[in-house]
């Protein structure tokens, strides 16, 4: 299949720290290429990819954005996987998913989330979902924990970082606090006045670092209080033979659902748990759980799964191509008069 596979203009792909959207668009472009498709990436300057191209937005602007998607796109493309939102919109004449990795979505025909809840919760049952995956060789493994619990996310009040910090303090346990300050009055009041020499923060971190981290850690604590869409952060941490606590919320339990012991009702269950830990699941076999159910491969089988029904089912009304040739072929004009 010729597949394209469209972007934010925020982050590049791969993302060098955070930004999960991103990260999902290389590791399904990446898999997709090793399984001999041909896949058209459009993304933010920086991006480095093994597709077969690559088109990098010449602009911040998405009506530019859009206009450059139009005049680029092969007309053989077989499938559009939009991850941004401008693509699915303009309701091209090629089979289309909008792929929404936070809440819901309207304005496309095919909306597809990433967890039930999601579809459900926000989606109202219209569209599908298909979970997250990573590469669990990317992720370093060990058996041998550290004894510091681990918090990893943006400082923000909904991310729970001030609920780390307590259980921390309830257990007598170190905890090391690593990500992005998204409210830094939040940061400021809840998160620095209690930051010492066996609560610390670490700042935002990516690569090696975050890899020795996520598997030093005797623990992760996802203290997450919202609905959250998926929780990338808790397949991260099982790949490197950690285990993750979190609470029961959003799609949590979904993702959590083979590792039942680690689902939290609250701040007290946390504490009780991390103080009976010998009852945590082994290091192996939190590591195999993502590769049997989170894992890139796994995430790449059910896309073009649903990509293959799409096409089938033709549960999908497109504008008639001529339309699309013509704004295409406008396009292109008005772009060689700017630029003869």
């Amino acid at each position: 299949m010729k597949i394209a596979q469209i972007s934010t203009n925020t982050l590049p792909v791969p993302p060098k720290d955070y930004g999960g959207t991103q990260r999902d668009v290389h590791y399904l472009t990446e898999e997709l290429v090793r399984r001999g498709h041909e896949v058209i990436l459009f993304a933010k300057e920086g991006s480095s990819s093994q597709a077969t191209q690559t088109f990098v937005y010449p602009s911040n602007n998405p009506k530019k954005q859009l206009d450059f998607i139009i005049k680029n796109l092969p007309d053989d493309v077989d499938f559009i996987h939009d991850h941004y939102g401008i693509a699915a919109k303009a309701n091209p004449p090629i089979p289309t998913i909008r792929n929404s990795h936070s809440k819901g979505v309207r304005g496309v025909q095919i909306p597809v989330y990433v967890s039930k809840t999601i579809l459900r919760k926000y989606g109202k049952n219209k569209g599908y979902y298909v979970y997250n995956g990573i590469r669990v060789e990317d992720y370093i493994f060990q058996k041998k924990k550290s004894n510091y619990l681990l918090f990893m996310g943006r400082m923000m009040e909904q991310k729970g970082v001030h609920l780390a910090i307590k259980i921390a303090k309830k257990t007598g346990k170190e905890l090391i606090i690593a990500g992005p300050v998204n409210d830094r009055k939040y940061f400021n009041s809840k998160v620095k006045p209690h930051l010492n020499k066996r609560i610390r923060y670490v700042g935002s971190v990516g690569g090696k670092k975050k890899q020795e981290l996520l598997s030093g850690a005797s623990c992760v604590l996802f203290t997450s209080t919202w609905d959250e869409p998926f929780g990338l952060v808790l397949i991260e941490a099982l790949a490197s033979g950690t285990p993750v606590l979190g609470f029961r919320k959003g799609a949590v339990p979904e993702v959590l659902k083979g590792l039942p012991q680690l689902l939290c009702s609250n701040t007290r269950d946390m504490i009780s748990k991390i103080r009976h830990a010998k009852r945590f699941p082994s290091a192996y076999k939190c590591r195999r759980y993502v590769r049997e159910n989170f894992s890139d491969s796994v995430m790449t089988d059910n896309f073009l799964k649903l990509y293959k029904k799409i096409i089938k089912e033709k549960k999908y009304k497109l504008i008639k191509k001529s339309t699309w040739n013509k704004r295409k072929a406008k396009i292109v004009k008005m772009q060689e008069e700017i630029h003869p």
